[in-house]
């Protein structure tokens, strides 16, 4: 109808959609384009919350924490994962739990035993156009220090290494340093949108290697 507006969502801007029609796509550039970030945890607990106030079990304050910290990307999949440890407890005939949603996750996040540090290390460094040696030494500038702190970020949390693990595939550094360098991106992610989009990309690019060839 005249003089209404429309809000239209999709995973793309106008112009990168090629079947959309040159006067559609024009009308649609010529409105406000906004860009939708991925939520932070204090909205991934909101959400689930709210969504968690439909389901036919009551849904633990510990397990709505637990999937907000495994699903970091969009609503859908936080719903799908909400959803998911719901029918496993009623399958199961158990009270939903945190051991209960955690055997349920076990499967929707990407199997990480199969995940070496140094494939880590190495999806890290070609991210952000480095060497891997670059990541091992001692140098403490600028462009090295967050992605060498990423590196011991996703080696803790995908590959479930330990801290002296980690500091040795990390130029033999010392345990501290790694638990610092991991506290630091934790804190920084819930923060800083930046950062959290370059963690989902490499995770990406860990678990789907098409996905790193296709930016190549």
């Amino acid at each position: 109808a005249a003089n209404k507006q429309i809000v239209i969502s999709s995973d793309r801007p106008p112009k990168a959609i090629l079947t959309l029609e040159e006067r559609l796509r024009s009308r649609f550039e010529g409105g406000l384009i906004a860009d939708i970030q991925p939520p932070d945890l204090e909205t991934r607990i909101a959400i689930l919350r709210f969504k968690a106030e439909s389901q036919p079990l009551s849904v633990p304050d510990e397990v709505i924490d637990l999937i907000a910290h495994r699903v970091l990307s969009n609503v859908r999949e936080l719903e799908g994962a909400l959803n998911r440890v719901v029918a496993y407890a009623k399958l199961m005939g158990k009270s939903l739990t945190l051991e209960v949603a955690s055997a349920a996750l076990r499967d929707l996040v990407p199997r990480r035993e199969s995940l070496t540090l140094e494939q880590i290390l190495e999806t890290v460094a070609n991210f952000y156009g480095l060497r891997v040696e670059d990541l091992k030494s001692r140098k403490r500038s600028k462009e090295l220090v967050r992605p060498r702190q990423m590196a011991m970020y996703l080696m803790r949390e995908e590959a479930r290494a330990s801290l002296p693990q980690i500091g040795e595939v990390l130029g033999g550094r010392d345990h501290t340093t790694v638990l610092y360098g991991h506290g630091k991106i934790s804190d920084q992610i819930e923060r800083d949108e930046r950062l959290r989009r370059e963690l989902l990309a490499i995770k990406e690019r860990l678990y789907n290697p098409l996905a790193a060839e296709s930016t190549l």
